[in-house]
Order: structure tokens, then sequence, then C-alpha cells
């Protein structure tokens, strides 16, 4: 009888029966400190606007602004490593070092510079980005 009340429950459990989303998935979801975070190893995608700011979308399609005081070679840099400096996740509000790398046969446009996240777009200011930019 104990193992048919937990089988009952698990299978009425909200957001887990008929919905397809995955525990994982639900928490990453909900509000709070780790939907402001992204690992910068699952960044799959990024634009710059100018060598100020950077768009980068995550694995996850989560977009976030990165913005510096000016990071030389950014705006024409192949890839762009990003490393937080407090722990292994980034998140909004905390610095970050970007490294940029080419294009250039004698590293001219490679620098580390430092930005801060100022923000997780919302799906709606991500289509209000110019094409150029949105990631």
């Amino acid at each position: 009888m104990r193992v048919l009340i937990i089988i009952a429950a698990i299978l009425t459990a909200p957001g887990l029966m008929g919905s397809g989303i995955q525990p994982s998935e639900a928490r990453a979801e909900r509000p709070g400190r780790a939907s402001q975070c992204f690992l910068p190893q699952t960044v799959r995608n990024y634009r710059t606007d100018g060598d100020h700011a950077a768009y980068v979308k995550d694995l996850s399609g989560r977009v976030f602004l990165l913005q510096t005081n000016g990071c030389r070679g950014l705006i024409v840099s192949r890839s762009i490593a990003i490393s937080p400096t407090t722990g292994g996740s980034a998140c909004v509000g905390e610095p970050v070092s970007i490294a940029t790398s080419g294009p250039s046969i004698r590293g001219e446009n490679n620098s580390v510079c430092t930005a801060r996240i100022m923000k997780r777009l919302t799906p709606s200011e991500v289509e209000a980005l110019p094409r150029g930019v949105r990631p």
C-alpha cells in the first residue's frame, strides 16, 4: 500500500506529469539568483555592440548584457572567453574578465578586459535588439 501511495504522489506531482519538463528545467525557470547566472562554458553565441557591450547567449537560450569601459578588439573578435572573478558562475551585478581573440596576425586585437554583467534580458528585450547585436 505504501508503494502505491508513493507512486501516486510521483505521478501527480505538478510540473512532472505530462508537461515534458524535467525537474532541473523547472528549477531553472523559477525566479531567483540562479536564473540570473550562467556558466561561462555554456555560452554558445555572442554579439558585440561596439567595444563597450557584449550580449551572450547560453545553452538554455538566456541572453545577458555585459558592459565594459572599453575593450580593445571586442568588436572585431572571433571569439571571447569569459572568466568570473568570484567563482564558477557569472551572475548579474558581478564583474567578469573577457579575453578577446583575433582576427590578427600579431595578436594586436587580443586583449583581456573587465566587464560587469548588467542584466538578463527578457525575450521581448532580445527581440528589440538590432539584428546585428542579437546573439
